[in-house]
C-alpha cells in the first residue's frame, strides 16, 4: 500500500486556473468587446494594483523562503505561517495573483478578464483554498 501524501492533494496548479481565466476574457473581449471607458483612471489604478500585487507577492515569498518552506501546493507544509503578510491573510499569494489579473484587466481596458476574476475566485476558493484548509487542520488540529 502506498504511503498517504503529506500535502492539500491539489490536482491544477493555482496560477493555470489564473491564466484559464485571463485566456476565457481575451477570447470573450474578442467576441463581444467591453471597455472601462474611463482611460484617465483605469492606466493609473492599473499601476496601483500592479504594484500592490507584487509588493504582497513578494512579501508573502519571503515568508515561505525565511521559514524554508515551498510556495506550491503540492508541497508538504511542516508548519503554519503566522508572520510577515501571513499575520493578514492566509492566501497572499493568491491576492496578488488576483490583484495581477486586475492590473491587466485594467491596464489593456478588458472589462471580459475584470468579468472573469469571478468564477476564477470561486474556483481557487471551493478547488484549492478549502482542500488546503481541510489539509492544515487535519494535519495541525486546533493549532490551525
Amino acid at each position: 500500500m502506498a504511503a498517504e501524501k503529506d500535502n492539500a492533494g491539489i490536482i491544477i496548479h493555482p496560477p493555470f486556473v489564473y491564466f484559464i481565466g485571463i485566456v476565457i476574457g481575451v477570447a470573450l473581449d474578442y467576441i463581444y468587446p467591453l471597455t472601462f471607458g474611463y482611460a484617465d483612471i483605469v492606466k493609473p489604478a492599473s499601476i496601483m494594483a500592479l504594484v500592490l500585487g507584487v509588493l504582497v507577492f513578494i512579501m508573502g515569498v519571503s515568508v515561505f523562503k525565511k521559514n524554508k518552506q515551498s510556495p506550491s501546493v503540492h508541497a508538504s507544509q511542516p508548519k503554519i505561517l503566522r508572520t510577515g503578510v501571513f499575520a493578514y491573510s492566509r492566501n497572499p499569494i493568491y491576492v496578488a495573483a488576483s490583484s495581477w489579473m486586475v492590473a491587466g484587466a485594467l491596464y489593456f481596458d478588458k472589462v471580459w478578464i475584470l468579468a472573469m476574476l469571478v468564477p476564477v475566485l470561486v474556483f481557487i476558493t471551493t478547488k484549492v483554498i478549502k482542500k488546503e484548509e481541510a489539509y492544515l487542520e487535519q494535519k495541525f488540529g486546533d493549532d490551525y
